[in-house]
């Protein structure tokens, strides 16, 4: 049998341990109680109450220990502490740091682009101008007599040149022939009757040239009293440039 002394002494040697056995602890009680069963109905309910206090301090801990130890009684004796309590501490997630450049946006679709102001259309090129220009008029000498006159105007010096006059059919038309002024140039005429009109032709013999300028054909002819009507005469020229070009000009006599 333990006594009081003992029985502390091993207990303060559990509580340093600080690794306490329940079950060992609570095996050794057991067997010293079932050894000395008659001594502890003999000893004071105190011992008893003194064994098991020791016992629960050495599971439960602290201060209950050190009153049982103390041979405490009463009401004096501290609550159990209560069991230790676990605080699980959770720390709110960082959004993640991105770092370099922003990323591009996504493409939005043709509905939802900006309004982009149409581009102005080019502008047409000016058209190239002719070398060659042709006017027709008609010049009256008397009250039966007339001339329809073709002036040409070239930039460029021409190697061929072809101009025709047809003079519609009217009342006592007659051809008196055709003549030009073409300085520096050798120019061949005739004059041919078709049917309904009169046909005045001027071509520039072969080998010469034209030099750029003002140049005039005419065609002469005679008419009934009373006047004529020239809206529906006409001419025609054709030319070739000393560059190769074909040129055209053609109208009526206004």
């Amino acid at each position: 049998m333990l006594t009081d002394d003992e029985l502390r002494a091993v207990l303060r040697a559990e509580a340093a341990a600080h690794q306490p056995d329940r079950a060992v602890i609570l095996n050794r009680v057991t067997q010293t109680a079932m050894r000395n069963e008659a001594a502890r109905r003999r000893a004071p309910r105190v011992r008893i109450a003194g064994a098991a206090a020791a016992v629960a301090a050495v599971i439960g801990g602290g201060g209950f220990a050190q009153w049982a130890l103390a041979g405490g009684t009463g009401s004096s004796r501290p609550e159990p502490p209560p069991p230790p309590s676990t605080t699980t501490v959770t720390t709110p997630a960082t959004p993640p740091v991105t770092t370099g450049a922003s990323p591009k946006p996504s493409r939005t679709s043709p509905s939802q682009q900006p309004h982009r102001s149409p581009s102005a259309p080019p502008s047409s090129a000016p058209a190239a101008t002719s070398p060659l220009w042709a006017d027709g008029s008609v010049d009256v000498g008397g009250k039966t007599q007339a001339s329809s006159v073709v002036t040409i105007r070239t930039s460029e010096s021409l190697t061929a040149l072809d101009v025709t006059i047809r003079l519609a059919r009217t009342a006592e038309l007659v051809s008196r022939g055709g003549s030009q002024q073409v300085p520096g140039a050798s120019v061949n005429s005739s004059v041919a009757e078709e049917a309904g009109a009169l046909v005045y032709h001027f071509t520039l013999s072969s080998g010469d040239t034209i030099a750029p300028g003002t140049y005039t054909f005419f065609a002469r002819y005679t008419y009934a009293q009373g006047g004529r009507d020239a809206g529906a005469d006409s001419y025609a020229a054709t030319a070739t440039s000393g560059s190769g070009a074909a040129l055209k000009a053609s109208g009526a006599f206004g």
